[in-house]
């Protein structure tokens, strides 16, 4: 089968388009005949290097973790069956997503939903099962509470303001003056334009920050919070590690999410988009040939929304 690999760890350059062997699904998996894939930052972390003490140093190396597709095959014990239209994010730390099919754990995926493309359901997974995470798992908001969103024109950004307001809290959006439009069209309570105001610098005290764009740190923000308030991070480092550890048993802490897929999750998105109550918003889309372009256009951090890649 088609797909895109890496033999190192490096620059956009490293991804290199080649044939492997097509997976046979095992017990509880399902073969995806993957259409549309999802492009994250994580990918472009994973093929950095940053992570190789979890996905190692044998190459050839396939990333990528969010699909949408069709179900060709189902395994002993699978759930799901053939036809099925799926989407979902394969929760591998590496992903093997970049391919024309992919063997899935029927648990990482859902039902697509049936009211947007295929190729905007393939936007979805990371960023939405990230935004939802954060929210519910991390910062359990509350109707009231209010919530800073630090990013929110990104791929995990959009969900986020949307999600927030579906949670019932107020939503003050921070992004740069080109995407105001676009997050107050997403229910943004409040935009703050980040070339004119430093956050740092704000009066108003938080429930809940997520620093999506992850430019931050805790100790820079935490006077934001109101005395119960969470900080949580996308972006995983020492200084985060360190800041989780020693704010645990404070009353206000730092989190830093990592998100898994899972069914009950995407069946609540699913459901919530077909109700026409989130918005996917995807920038551009790439051949699946293109995923190293792709990549340089995740690292310009100027993309509103998600980028995709057409595996057909």
């Amino acid at each position: 089968m088609r797909a895109v690999v890496i033999d190192r760890y490096g620059g956009p350059e490293v991804l290199r388009p080649t044939t492997v062997p097509r997976p046979v699904p095992k017990r509880g998996q399902v073969l995806v005949r993957t259409r549309f894939i999802g492009v994250n930052p994580k990918d472009i972390v994973v093929r950095k290097g940053k992570f190789k003490v979890a996905t190692g140093t044998k190459f050839p190396l396939l990333v990528g973790h969010d699909i949408a597709g069709e179900v060709v095959q189902a395994g002993l014990g699978a759930d799901l069956s053939e036809g099925d239209v799926v989407y979902g994010m394969i929760n591998d730390f590496a992903g093997r997503a970049y391919a024309e099919y992919a063997a899935v754990d029927c648990q990482q995926l859902g039902i697509a939903p049936s009211t947007i493309e295929l190729s905007a359901a393939a936007a979805v997974p990371l960023a939405a099962q990230t935004a939802l995470q954060m929210l519910r798992n991390n910062t359990q908001v509350k109707p009231g509470q209010s919530v800073l969103i630090n990013g929110a024109s990104g791929g995990v950004g959009v969900f986020a303001v949307q999600m927030a307001k579906i949670l019932g809290a107020h939503v003050t959006a921070v992004c740069s003056y080109r995407n105001v439009d676009l997050v107050q069209e997403l229910g943004a309570d409040r935009i703050i334009d980040y070339t004119k105001t430093e956050l740092t610098e704000l009066d108003e005290r938080f429930d809940a920050i997520l620093d999506v764009f992850g430019n931050y740190r805790f100790d820079r923000l935490k006077h934001l919070l109101t005395p119960r308030g969470t900080y949580v991070q996308t972006v995983p480092s020492s200084r985060i590690f360190k800041d989780v550890a020693r704010t645990f048993v404070r009353r206000k802490r730092a989190k830093l999410v990592v998100v898994r897929s899972r069914r009950s999750q995407l069946d609540w998105i699913r459901q919530r988009i077909d109700a026409g109550r989130l918005r996917v918003v995807v920038d551009r889309s790439f051949s699946l040939d293109e995923a190293a372009e792709a990549h340089r256009y995740i690292e310009t951090k100027r993309a509103r929304g998600k980028v995709i890649l057409e595996v057909d």
